[in-house]
């Protein structure tokens, strides 16, 4: 029954974050958002959360000098958030 929690929390993690980026595109005017090093930290589930959505190709994840990364929706991730919306 835990793994059924897990996995809940997970996908809902994703969901949080691609749903943030669906509304940093419109408000960045499509520019990416940064993700600092300190906000990642060592939150594990955080940064398998981003490696999945970029390997899904909903989101692009790109290392930045700093440690950080810029990440921005893909247009495929635009759809995927709005098609979701559309059935809830």
């Amino acid at each position: 029954m835990e793994r059924m929690g897990q996995f809940n929390r997970r996908r809902e993690l994703r969901r949080e974050i691609l749903g943030r980026l669906y509304d940093n595109w419109f408000e960045l005017d499509g520019e990416p958002s940064v993700l600092s090093k300190e906000q990642l930290g060592e939150a594990k589930e955080l940064k398998l959360a981003y490696r999945y959505l970029a390997d899904k190709g909903l989101i692009r994840l790109h290392s930045v000098e700093s440690g950080g990364y810029e990440i921005s929706i893909t247009i495929q991730g635009i759809d995927r958030v709005e098609m979701t919306n559309e059935n809830e």
